[in-house]
């Protein structure tokens, strides 16, 4: 009994692809009583996310606490090395121990709801019901005793994006509903079991912002009250889990990117087909299986530049070295010039050398550029598509900047903060060593 009550827990709420700007502008104009709350006890920061911020990626390191060349995880979709195919990756190919297994070795127990990257699930000290992109209620719970419990409730592994083919409010009504039962495995795990670190992830929100961003951000009279009372229910679900934790627990909020309303998608392989640097044996080609000859670069999405290089990619052309470096050069000097037609405006805002921001055991599988662009235009890898620009059913679209992180406590002593330091802070506050090869520091000064 007395060993419970001393026991430090830690509890992480992810709202995954909910921006600092947004937590921001909601508590201002009191849409979320519960957060405003916590905001008034604790501290708010943005944050930046991993590159590319893509979900699979930067969950990875949110869970690990290093960066993708530690991790192996690049991208949704990844290349088999000296290969043209591509594979999508799951939680065994993710590389770095997680944190619930770090604190497994200290006799942890950990609750795991909803990370995206863990399916299928693999044995822990605790429970783990895995996320996006879980198939199989089955393999990505553990223990498999769960399954019962889980299927009584109608738990969702994910909303249906698939509704917004029939109409935009059965998606929403979906949306509704995956919230409700994710809450609900979420407050039913939290009261029945022990556990020192629990984590649930809400990647409804995500969802949300993909097909109606836009919708809020212009004031449409249906759609932007309906986000808008998806973000109450979000801090209802808050506030019930507040309602189960005492004032000792350490809780962070965090997201994993930010978002911005989408303008147009921007397809990398047309503008380096044009630039002469990618070729086609076929055509229309439909996979990186049909790159031609003396092609020198090809993109994944979102923007992951991969030089078609001598000795690593099948059919590589370009040597390592002197002429790697210049065309690299290239491409960069090139690409940061392209603009929107229609307005003139710059499309690119850095594009990263991957040893700036990679260093690990795997950097040899990183792409060899990565491209941020500026908000709202959504780099794509499809290879091959008639126009550099076009408009699909996304309305909203994922930021590097603009994350937030939030805990219930007021020293934050680090600046900036990015996705792998939350790793380090978790372990911190449960008193465990950070490990040697975390990239992470731990960004809270404890009492």
């Amino acid at each position: 009994e007395m060993d419970d009550i001393l026991r430090k827990k830690t509890v992480v709420i992810g709202l995954d692809g909910t921006p600092y700007s947004l937590i921001q502008k909601l508590t201002q104009q009191g849409v979320c009583p519960n957060l405003s709350r916590l905001l008034s006890i604790g501290s708010l920061r943005e944050m930046k996310s991993t590159h590319p911020p893509v979900s699979s990626v930067a969950w990875s390191s949110f869970m690990t606490g290093v960066n993708p060349a530690k991790h192996g995880i690049f991208g949704f979709s990844d290349r088999i090395p000296h290969t043209y195919d591509v594979y999508y990756p799951n939680s065994s190919h993710v590389m770095s121990t997680p944190i619930w297994n770090i604190l497994g070795k200290y006799n942890k127990r950990s609750i795991v709801i909803n990370v995206p990257s863990t399916y299928p699930a693999s044995e822990m000290n605790g429970i783990l019901i895995a996320g996006f992109v879980a198939i199989d209620l089955a393999r990505a719970s553990f223990p498999t005793s769960i399954v019962p419990t889980l299927k009584e409730m109608g738990y969702k592994i994910d909303v249906e994006t698939q509704l917004i083919h029939e109409s935009k409010d059965k998606l929403f009504d979906d949306l509704f509903l995956t919230l409700e039962k994710r809450t609900q495995a979420i407050l039913h795990f939290m009261k029945n079991e022990v556990w020192d670190l629990f984590i649930g992830i809400f990647t409804e929100t995500d969802r949300l912002h993909h097909f109606f961003w836009e919708f809020a951000e212009r004031n449409d009279p249906k759609y932007s009250p309906l986000f808008l009372d998806y973000y109450k229910k979000i801090d209802a679900s808050i506030g019930k889990i507040m309602e189960n934790i005492d004032n000792d627990t350490t809780l962070i909020l965090l997201s994993d990117h930010g978002f911005c309303t989408l303008k147009q998608e921007v397809y990398i392989n047309h503008w380096l087909k044009e630039e002469g640097l990618l070729n086609f044996k076929t055509a229309p080609p439909k996979s990186l299986f049909h790159i031609g000859d003396g092609s020198k670069a090809y993109c994944m999405d979102p923007g992951r530049i991969y030089i078609n290089l001598k000795g690593r990619e099948p059919n590589g052309c370009v040597e390592p070295g002197n002429d790697y470096e210049q065309l690299r050069d290239t491409i960069i000097s090139r690409l940061i010039k392209l603009k929107d037609p229609a307005t003139q405006t710059n499309i690119i805002d850095r594009i990263h050398k991957r040893e700036e921001i990679y260093h690990g055991k795997y950097f040899d599988r990183s792409p060899d550029l990565v491209i941020e662009p500026k908000h709202g235009y959504d780099l794509k890898g499809a290879i091959y598509k008639e126009a550099l620009l076009s408009k699909g059913n996304f309305s909203g679209m994922h930021t590097y900047d603009d994350a937030f992180v939030y805990i219930n406590h007021n020293n934050i002593i680090k600046h900036p903060i990015e996705i792998t330091d939350v790793t380090a802070t978790v372990l911190a506050s449960l008193d465990i060593p950070i490990p040697g090869n975390m990239d992470g520091k731990n960004f809270v000064k404890w009492n």
